[in-house]
């Protein structure tokens, strides 16, 4: 008999959600066979089995959350063939994230992709520049979970475990989805998916739909309460710890961008990608504002590139998708990338490495229609750009009040890391290329 113990999927966290098992107690299994789909702070992966064997026993059930190194599974090893990858009485192992192999995705659609098809409405995206780590060296075994590869051995350098604040709003299309708990509900009952209203965030089908299906409606409860769980729990302790802990301050400015979003609807370039370029090359000339500020040992850390990330909205809850040395990329290459991460980001195909590398976070709060906010910053960031909507409005330009297109830019930071003054100067550089982007061709 063996017993697999819940690994740690993502970066020291504590424990995972089992959203679906693929296997039932009696199944006979094979080396690598795919056992359960778990949730993780960041992300939905397969976990597959380290043993050929017998499921002997199932220790959680579907919905329930598990404690990383708690029993998961037990097994009765058939013998040929089932070595483990890691010994049951061994601790979890420590991840490093591989790449995700995905089917081709379809170019995004959302506002957040294409401002030259909603003009109101910047996009998002988030930065970041950390280097790449240096590769872990493994232990002889490693087991593949999902888009994970578990070693032995440590990453040189841990990255941030919890996905926060920045918005990317995505427009629902095609059929209707659910969690795999709920599609496994509705074909028990024989009941089409595509004929359950649904109610859940941006039309996902629940459990109480699909068990709702076909009866009377009943009178809405006063009030319900639904247990937080997977990415939306993470994203609330990461908010409240960055509120707790980090000194913020922030400073905004109105920034005439007619001509960048005319540059967007000129080219192949979105008003994501140029707004992007512009952020880039203002942290160029204050590259504190990509620092870490380690309040354990009172340490700044500075990175050699700059990861830029977008933030998307999924069914699961926000995340941020880098685009690891952005700094080098035109805004053409930037354009395609941005929406490589935002289709895959709903697809739950990203690899871990995609969605912890971000150290500066552009939060677009704008799709939403309004016209700025105060974000919180991400933790271990020491800066979140935050862009509201784009407005059409009198301004004065070249001596006349003309109509021109004007957006409001915010910078919130972390005042250990920045003073005013480089806050200011690095919004004002930002500001300066937005407003006319001819200058980042001279940089």
């Amino acid at each position: 008999m063996k017993t697999f113990l819940l690994p740690d999927l993502g970066e020291g966290l504590t424990e995972s959600e089992v959203v679906a098992w693929r296997v039932a107690e009696g199944d006979t299994v094979e080396l690598n066979q795919p056992l359960a789909d778990i949730e993780t702070a960041k992300a939905v992966v397969e976990l597959p089995s380290p043993y050929a064997g017998v499921i002997s026993k199932l220790h959680a059930g579907e919905g329930e959350t598990v404690a990383v190194g708690a029993p998961l599974i037990e097994f009765d090893v058939d013998g040929t063939g089932g070595a483990p990858a890691a010994p049951a009485d061994e601790a979890a192992p420590s991840p490093e994230a591989g790449p995700v192999a995905t089917p081709e995705a379809p170019e995004a659609t959302g506002e957040q992709a294409e401002a030259e098809e909603r003009p109101a409405a910047a996009p998002v995206a988030s930065e970041s520049a950390a280097e790449e780590p240096a590769e872990a060296k493994p232990e002889k075994v490693q087991v593949l979970v999902g888009s994970i590869t578990v070693h032995g051995g440590k990453p040189v350098r841990a990255k941030r475990a919890w996905d926060v604040e920045p918005f990317v709003r995505a427009e629902r299309r095609g059929p209707n989805r659910a969690m795999p708990p709920v599609r496994k509900l509705a074909k028990d009952r024989g009941i089409d998916l595509q004929a359950v209203r649904a109610s859940g965030a941006d039309g996902l089908v629940t459990r109480a739909d699909v068990e709702g299906h076909g009866s009377a409606p009943a009178a809405a409860p006063a009030s319900t309460r639904e247990k937080v769980t997977g990415l939306r729990k993470h994203t609330a302790a990461a908010m409240t710890q960055s509120a707790l802990t980090v000194p913020h301050a922030a400073t905004f400015h109105q920034v005439d961008v007619t001509e960048t979003l005319a540059l967007a609807k000129a080219g192949d370039a979105s008003f994501l990608a140029l707004a992007a370029r512009a952020i880039l090359l203002a942290a160029k000339r204050w590259p504190d504002v990509t620092a870490s500020f380690h309040a354990d040992t009172n340490e700044l850390e500075r990175f050699a590139h700059v990861n830029l990330g977008i933030a998307v909205s999924t069914d699961r809850g926000l995340v941020v998708a880098s685009i690891d040395e952005a700094e080098a990329m035109d805004a053409s290459a930037l354009t395609a990338a941005i929406k490589d991460r935002a289709v895959r980001a709903r697809e739950g195909s990203l690899s871990m490495a995609e969605l912890t590398s971000s150290n500066i976070t552009i939060s677009n709060v704008g799709v939403f229609g309004v016209d700025g906010g105060i974000p919180i910053l991400n933790p271990g960031e020491s800066a979140i750009i935050a862009l509201g909507a784009i407005r059409r409005l009198p301004w004065e330009h070249e001596g006349q009040i003309v109509l021109r297109d004007v957006c409001t830019v915010t910078v919130s930071f972390d005042h250990r890391v920045l003073d005013g003054r480089e806050a200011a100067g690095f919004l004002a550089d930002i500001a300066a290329v937005l407003e006319r982007p001819a200058l980042a061709l001279a940089r």
